[in-house]
């Protein structure tokens, strides 16, 4: 199945996620800038950064280094062309999070949002745990089932309808017990509602262990800390 991330245009994904209706590209760069402010780590990493949503804000917080990775090569020449005049340093891999990842220097803080929906749970949590340092953060906006109403939103950008047949929606719970798996530990979630109706659950987590727990290759074990 070709994956409809590759041929959307940026200026749809864009234009969609900025209308009223849908409201969540300032929800997602406002809980990037919360974080930032609160945590103040001086390395981060956006996963499916897109055309830079969040960019800003994470220059803003004055860090040292940012990373920003999606599967769709346009969208991250089209960052390059906005950003990398005013970032120094940034860093854009075009790369899928649940596969091949080019090898880089771990960060403190790792942002993941409405990623886990389109792609192999397990996999990308695997790829994010190499990505992030001991101890470092990783962030997680996963959206929630809302009954009557479809998971894409209905836009007049009607590339994003294709989206349905690849999306998938990963319940909090479950997604805690595959990101403990792989070494994280869950510190906080809060629930995020907009005027769409529409809920999401944010859930922060901390690194603790870069080998799988109940994985008897490597001995590794420990405790299931529920969302």
């Amino acid at each position: 199945m070709n994956n409809p991330w590759l041929t959307i245009p940026l200026s749809d994904y864009e234009g969609h996620m900025a209308l009223p209706e849908v409201g969540q590209a300032e929800m997602l760069a406002g809980e990037l800038k919360t974080l930032l402010s609160i945590h103040s780590p001086r390395s981060v990493a956006l996963i499916g950064c897109a055309g830079g949503n969040g960019f800003v804000q994470a220059a803003e917080a004055r860090l040292t280094r940012l990373v920003g990775i999606d599967i769709n090569e346009s969208y991250i020449e089209d960052s390059r062309r906005r950003y990398a005049d005013i970032i120094p340093g940034l860093e854009l891999h075009c790369a899928d999070i649940a596969g091949d990842v080019p090898k880089m220097e771990a960060v403190d803080f790792v942002y993941a949002a409405l990623i886990f929906e389109y792609v192999d749970v397990t996999a990308a949590l695997r790829n994010i745990a190499m990505l992030c340092r001991p101890n470092g953060l990783l962030a997680v906006l996963l959206q929630l089932p809302k009954q009557g109403a479809e998971a894409v939103t209905p836009s007049p950008f009607t590339s994003l309808k294709e989206l349905g047949s690849i999306m998938r929606l990963v319940p909090p719970g479950k997604f805690n017990e595959s990101a403990v798996h792989q070494g994280f530990s869950c510190m906080a979630q809060k629930t995020i509602s907009l005027q769409s109706g529409k809920q999401f659950s944010l859930q922060l987590f901390r690194l603790i262990s870069t080998r799988p727990q109940g994985d008897e290759t490597n001995g590794a074990a420990g405790k299931h800390e529920a969302a």
